[in-house]
């Protein structure tokens, strides 16, 4: 497939996801007991609290304008989307042709995971997206500068005050770091590297360590006339997210998770694996860029253990390693050896196409540990948005 047609099927594919998401905004908008809207409602007006930025952000802006702080929620949505999807096609066009990166693109845990599993449609992970599509656009730079390295720290500061789950995943913005300085871990990289992370490590320490007395708390709710959903949770200890995992935690799900990483992951892993560091090693090893992927992605796991929305936690992992990945491609880091990627399957058109209608649209992992994998998720969607039309 030519890069121009690949590119226009991304733009329509996109577009009607973009349509999709809007749609069900204004669902989201409605539901009075939806938990999406209740992590944008967290602010600050009863004193410094986790993921409080965005929220504190929209209540003032609120206050300042003529519309409800739902309303701005809604925008704040609508908008926030908006960038991301444009930053995703300005940053995945034009990379490559070959059908293992077409069917990783077009991955149940890529862009249509918060489609297919609207649940999971405007958490704040999304803000994640956007820092590190622009980290990665930052240090495309040719010449990177200290102000370079400002703009990361800023973004990463940012990042841990909207959602602290964030930190779990830092390890992909470094490695972008890590790229760009071509694998060198000499002493001005290192420095430059500290220096930068310092704002997130005390941003971090004041949203693990200071937590909302039940005054704060109920302030907080009578600024916005609402508290359910994630407001509720702010208080709750780190002990008491975990047993809520152990609790429900069967060897059926760990297997059923297993399964779903091996079969979302398995083109971009191949992708990994067939490519190689495009630099000059001290010590040649094939699979050294693919034991970096390994490492990168072993931090994430700790969320398994810590919080039972596990589909979610895949759907990022897999989103940043995508990126990650395309990033590494686009500035010929790596080299992928297209001749080791021969498979005599991918030569049958009428296979192909039947292998990536079932891949890409036949099955989505759901949000939570304890939840089945679901099926035809578009077909559902779009049935659900004619039938609310007619209605």
């Amino acid at each position: 497939m030519k890069n121009y047609t690949l590119n226009l099927y991304l733009k329509i594919y996109l577009i009607i996801l973009y349509l999709f998401a809007v749609f069900f905004f204004f669902q989201k908008y409605n539901n009075y007991v939806e938990w999406t809207i209740s992590e944008w409602l967290i602010n600050y007006q009863g004193g410094f609290t986790r993921r409080g930025l965005i929220g504190e952000i929209v209540f003032q802006i609120s206050k300042l304008s003529s519309l409800t702080i739902r309303e701005t929620i809604l925008t704040f949505q609508i908008t926030t989307y908006l960038v991301y999807f444009y930053l995703l096609y300005k940053f995945l066009k034009d990379t490559n042709s070959n059908i293992l990166f077409i069917f990783a693109i077009f991955s149940p845990l890529f862009v249509i995971y918060p489609i297919a599993e609207v649940e999971v449609l405007g958490r704040k992970e999304i803000f994640i997206y956007v820092s590190f599509l622009l980290v990665v656009n930052i240090f495309s730079i040719k010449n990177i500068q200290n102000r370079h390295y400002f703009y990361f720290s800023i973004i990463l500061m940012i990042s841990c005050l909207i959602w602290e789950g964030f930190v779990i995943y830092i390890s992909y913005f470094i490695f972008i770091l890590i790229l760009k300085n071509n694998l060198l871990f000499n002493r001005s990289f290192l420095t430059k590297l500290t220096i930068s992370l310092i704002p997130l490590l005390i941003s971090f320490y004041f949203v693990f360590f200071y937590r909302l007395d039940e005054n704060g708390l109920k302030m907080m709710c009578q600024s916005i006339n609402e508290c359910y959903g994630a407001i509720s949770y702010l208080n709750r200890s780190l002990s008491s997210n975990i047993s809520e995992v152990t609790s429900k935690f069967q060897i059926s799900f760990l297997i059923r998770y297993i399964l779903i990483i091996l079969i979302g992951f398995f083109p971009l892993f191949l992708l990994i694996k067939n490519s190689k560091f495009n630099y000059k090693q001290k010590f040649k090893n094939d699979y050294l860029y693919l034991i970096f992927f390994i490492i990168i992605f072993t931090p994430s796991l700790f969320f398994y253990y810590i919080a039972q929305d596990w589909g979610r936690w895949v759907s990022i992992s897999y989103t940043l390693s995508l990126l990650t990945y395309v990033y590494s491609l686009k500035n010929n880091f790596v080299v992928l050896n297209f001749n080791r990627i021969n498979y005599l399957i991918f030569r049958k058109k009428f296979v192909v196409i039947f292998l990536f209608i079932i891949f890409a649209f036949g099955w989505t992992p759901k949000t939570l540990i304890s939840d089945d994998v679901g099926s035809i998720p578009i077909y559902r969607k779009s049935l659900e948005i004619i039938q609310s039309i007619i209605r």
